[in-house]
């Protein structure tokens, strides 16, 4: 009798250290991209035999995706090149942690209806123009209007999340649309719209991959975290061998039209992910000073080695020269 209780002791004890070990880690993610891929295959369901718990919340931009993060709702997201600027300017206490690259020009870009009269991008003084604030399209039109010799206050700024902002767009209540994939190429598919102005001879964005920096000083998560990471870089390696796969598996898990898919997705080839560097920090430093100077950031940024982390596991197995 002894024995058996001492041995149901054990069993208790075990189950508590396990329970104990385990942990929950939230991924905010958007309609497109690793993160959305990473989803649709399932892959991350075999990392419950090592006590982690992956779960999943969609968001429709990413400053809403790191509000989240930084009030502690999600632990981990992937955003454009302004979102994580705009966080740290409001307090937000997050992390760089990866980054990838865009190889096309296309992905993002000022669309006006069909039938419009604006015909180039210095036709757009004065015009009001849709985008999510704090996003990367809010950059982009920013870098666009730079181009053609107007400012951020030449023109009418709307600020729009994408839900809101295509139906703006369709009743003419915006004149133009700043956005992103793959809501630009369902808005040209279903909106009548054509493209004003896209990244071409201007600058290729980036991806980036931000964390809490409580999710760094917790063993567990930071774990998790490194498991998450290699997952992508493995599902990046894989999609750019099967994309009919890549295609058929968003189509499935986002709803995404398969005619939007066949467009978007070989945008997004070859997908990558890398480590974040030293080095990225010089264009968030130029999109910080530039927003600051317009009057759009509400104190000035500085990206420095506070701001990121390098994983080094993560970076002796993935980082790309």
């Amino acid at each position: 009798m002894k024995t058996t209780r001492f041995l149901s002791l054990l069993t208790v004890t075990a189950l508590l250290a396990s329970t104990a070990q385990a942990v929950t880690f939230t991924i905010g993610y958007q309609k497109g991209g690793l993160p959305a891929l990473l989803k649709a295959r399932g892959t991350l369901d075999a990392a419950k035999a090592q006590g982690i718990d992956f779960t999943w919340t969609l968001f429709t931009a990413g400053p809403p995706l790191l509000e989240a993060a930084n009030a502690g709702a999600v632990d981990f997201g992937a955003v454009g090149d302004a979102p994580g600027v705009f966080a740290l300017a409001g307090g937000a206490d997050l992390k760089y942690v990866a980054t990838s690259e865009t190889r096309v020009p296309t992905t993002e870009a000022i669309i006006v209806p069909a039938g419009s009269s604006l015909k180039t991008l210095a036709d757009l003084k004065g015009k009001k123009i849709g985008v999510a604030r704090g996003s990367s399209a809010h950059y982009f039109l920013y870098r666009a209007l730079k181009s053609a010799g107007l400012t951020l206050n030449d023109v009418q700024l709307v600020p729009l999340l994408p839900p809101d902002a295509r139906p703006a767009f369709e009743t003419g209540a915006i004149d133009a649309w700043a956005i992103w994939d793959p809501f630009l190429t369902t808005a040209l598919q279903g909106s009548s719209a054509r493209v004003l102005k896209d990244h071409s001879g201007l600058y290729l964005g980036k991806s980036f991959y931000l964390a809490p920096s409580r999710v760094l000083a917790d063993a567990q998560k930071k774990k998790a975290l490194q498991y998450l990471l290699d997952a992508l870089a493995d599902t990046a390696a894989w999609a750019n061998t099967h994309q009919r796969e890549v295609i058929d598996e968003l189509h499935t898990d986002l709803g995404l039209p398969i005619s939007v898919l066949n467009v978007t997705v070989p945008k997004g080839l070859p997908y990558n992910i890398r480590p974040f560097l030293p080095g990225d920090t010089a264009n968030l430093q130029g999109l910080a000073d530039a927003f600051f100077e317009a009057g759009v950031l509400p104190k000035a940024v500085k990206l420095d080695a506070t701001t990121y982390k390098t994983l080094p596991s993560f970076l002796a197995a993935r980082v790309q020269k």
